[in-house]
């Protein structure tokens, strides 16, 4: 794969400094070190046995970094980390661009998800409904993952997809 599709080694304007007073172009790929993740509800998104949620990527590094892409969301349980089910699938959506994230910036997607019940919701038995610790989020082109933890969060066991989660947006 190349530099540019992890979004590495890409120019990109900026004017903020690093910790060594350089120039900080957001050069570096956002990566797990650099970021603290949560997963809100959002508002209002619940109809038709469907709710979304919002995956928040945080810089809490003191450089900026560049983003692109569909992080990996999955569900984890059983006071340990395991996943439970199926991991989200992408969204048919047009890939981005990277865009730089700068220290203290969050990055959004959404999560689509079949609204899950003790019974398995509109998916009923064919879930295999078990309660949730929280989300395990994968940052773009990362392979070390961050915990955002989630109570009352309930998941299918089984290999239904019930997860879709849209590509990553730098917000601000």
């Amino acid at each position: 794969m190349s530099a540019a599709l992890l979004g590495l080694g890409m120019g990109g304007a900026g004017t903020v400094a690093n910790a060594a007073g350089l120039p900080d172009r957001g050069d570096r790929a956002c990566s797990q070190p650099m970021l603290r993740a949560s997963v809100t509800h959002i508002p209002n998104s619940d109809g038709a046995g469907h709710t979304g949620y919002q995956v928040n990527l945080k810089n809490v590094s003191p450089e900026s970094c560049r983003m692109a892409g569909f992080p990996g969301v999955s569900v984890v349980g059983h006071g340990d980390g395991t996943q439970i089910g199926q991991p989200a699938d992408w969204s048919n959506s047009p890939a981005g661009q990277p865009k730089v994230l700068n220290p203290g910036a969050t990055a959004t997607a959404k999560i689509n998800a079949v609204n899950i019940d003790e019974n398995g919701g509109i998916l009923g038995a064919d879930c295999k409904a078990v309660k949730a610790d929280g989300w395990r989020i994968y940052p773009p082109n990362d392979t070390r993952a961050l915990y955002a933890p989630y109570p009352g969060l309930w998941a299918c066991s089984s290999d239904v997809v019930w997860l879709q989660v849209t590509q990553m947006n730098p917000t601000s």
